[in-house]
């Protein structure tokens, strides 16, 4: 259905590194790193938003083969050549010390949802700055915090997808959307004296709402399937 993986367990990934002991310094490194692939997400994302299928050509480039969303790899659907192949390989053949460890910074939807926000984000910020007679406190505050909200509720439907609890994160996501239907009308009701810039300004910010609206309602897709499996098998 996508190119966007986003399986949330990586069993092992922590207990691999066996001693993990890092340091202020290597986490700052790791996190410097993830805003590194976030601004690469937007530069492969925003050269290709024109186009059709922007969004899968977009996760295609960036690497994320799979065509899961939100499932999780369980151990029965492995086959065994993948467990042949994990026996065959010695602890000589894997250096652990480049191993980095899995968080929730490396979640691809993570990575589109935390890019496009930031685009929202400074987007309504240059607009602000060339139209303070035009936009009123309440309504500056209405579309921030709304973008807030949209973000922070997604983010805590990848923790409880990272969790493996589906219906929680249908749950968040659901609220996320909510929030950004929010942010929608607020942009629907601006108005500028300068009516060009303003539906350039409208144009951009509807391409990525409506993206993360995308990614969002295909990983709640995932895991109603998933949920329903789940409560088949325990009949």
């Amino acid at each position: 259905m996508s190119n966007f993986e986003s399986d949330p367990h990586f069993d092992g990934d922590w207990e691999d590194k066996g001693g993990l002991t890092w340091n202020e310094f290597d986490w700052r490194r790791y996190l410097k790193d993830s805003d590194k692939e976030i601004a690469r997400f937007l530069s492969i994302y925003n050269s290709l938003k024109d186009q059709p299928d922007h969004l899968d050509e977009s996760a295609h480039l960036m690497g994320w083969e799979m065509d899961d969303w939100s499932n999780p790899v369980d151990s029965d659907d492995l086959d065994s050549d993948d467990f042949d192949d994990l026996e065959d390989a010695s602890s000589e053949d894997i250096d652990f010390d480049d191993m980095d460890p899995y968080t929730l910074h490396k979640h691809p939807v993570f990575i589109v949802t935390r890019g496009l926000h930031e685009f929202l984000r400074h987007s309504w910020e240059h607009f602000m700055l060339h139209s303070q007679q035009h936009v009123s406190a309440q309504v500056a505050w209405s579309l921030a915090n709304s973008l807030h909200r949209s973000e922070s509720f997604s983010v805590l439907g990848l923790q409880a997808l990272d969790l493996g609890d589906y219906a929680l994160t249908i749950c968040h996501l659901k609220t996320a959307l909510a929030a950004l239907n929010q942010t929608l009308s607020t942009l629907q009701n601006l108005s500028h004296r300068n009516t060009r810039f303003l539906e350039l300004f409208q144009k951009e910010m509807y391409i990525r709402i409506f993206d993360l609206r995308e990614v969002w309602l295909r990983v709640i897709q995932d895991c109603r399937e998933e949920v329903r499996r789940r409560n088949s098998g325990n009949r």
